[in-house]
């Protein structure tokens, strides 16, 4: 069945108005989705890059290397946004140092992820990555103070266990090497947990500009 919002407030304005922001909400829910959905392939496209390329470089030489190349995006988002300006006064904005200090928590991240990836199965590191879910209700909860509700709490206890049976510690298979990628996933979580401290006026192209600046230097 095909809801049509035109035909449900054609006979009401506040009908329609509620109709129109209604599709919009969805129009931008799905967009949303899509773009996680993107992100998720992307990351683990790099993922498997960078185990490939793990057998000839080393952890560090790759985490720079995604650095420094990690400005052009931020140039090109720039760009799509028509924000790109030689004027540096257009890019201050008053957090600058939690501007940086987001691109360094994921230069760290990085340099955690890939030296996990040299060294365990890519299935495990994308498994134990997944716990930045954890993380990030975590610290929404401690230092935003949003409420969590039963069902996220659930899942977060249930994550957390299945981050403790993959790497079984204290049996003989545990390594140090597993919290790794744990590590990483704290920090990404805490890097996309900070946006929430920006103005909303301050445009998404100009911090993602500031972190990867951080980065790479």
């Amino acid at each position: 069945m095909k809801l049509d919002f035109d035909q449900l407030g054609a006979d009401c304005p506040s009908i329609r108005r509620i109709c129109l922001k209604f599709r919009g909400l969805m129009a931008t829910n799905i967009r949303a989705i899509l773009v996680c959905l993107l992100a998720y392939l992307c990351f683990d496209l790099m993922s498997v890059h960078v185990r490939i390329l793990s057998v000839r470089y080393s952890p560090q030489e790759l985490s720079v290397y995604r650095n420094v190349l990690g400005v052009l995006p931020s140039i090109l988002l720039l760009i799509y946004t028509r924000e790109l300006s030689f004027d540096i006064k257009d890019y201050k904005i008053k957090k600058w140092k939690l501007a940086f200090g987001r691109g360094l928590l994921v230069a760290l991240a990085q340099l955690l992820f890939y030296t996990a990836l040299a060294d365990l199965e890519l299935a495990t590191v994308s498994a134990l990555g997944q716990t930045n879910a954890i993380f990030i209700v975590l610290i929404a909860v401690i230092f935003y103070g949003e409420k969590v509700g039963a069902w996220r709490w659930s899942a977060v206890i249930i994550g957390f266990g299945g981050a403790v049976w993959i790497m079984q510690p204290g049996s003989n298979m545990f390594t140090w090497t597993a919290a790794l990628p744990i590590g990483a996933a704290f920090c990404y979580a805490a890097s996309m947990v900070t946006l929430r401290s920006f103005d909303v006026s301050i445009s998404s192209a100009i911090i993602y500009l500031y972190s990867s600046v951080a980065a790479a230097l």
